[in-house]
């Protein structure tokens, strides 16, 4: 068996777990040309969580993001800060 991925086991409860209101987090990744190079979408745009990424909802289109662009995953209404990149600082 191969070793869990803890951003895909966090992403999965987001989009799978009932004690959780997806909307309430933002998942901040990077993104090239956007303003600072960063981007961030809520856990209700996730669409699907596959083995080293995942797919949110884009408009009218999805896109896929790799697991190391991820900087930061936070609860915006309590301010928890489930997971930040050890690469990248805010």
């Amino acid at each position: 068996m191969g070793r869990q991925n803890p951003l895909r086991n966090l992403l999965n409860r987001l989009v799978w777990d009932a004690n959780l209101l997806p909307d309430d987090y933002v998942i901040v990744y990077i993104s090239r040309g956007a303003p600072g190079d960063l981007e961030e979408v809520r856990g209700s745009a996730i669409v699907k969580v596959w083995a080293r990424g995942f797919e949110i909802k884009a408009g009218n289109k999805t896109k896929y993001i790799p697991f190391h662009r991820i900087v930061e995953i936070k609860n915006i209404k309590t301010g928890e800060v489930l997971f930040r990149s050890p690469r990248y600082r805010l």
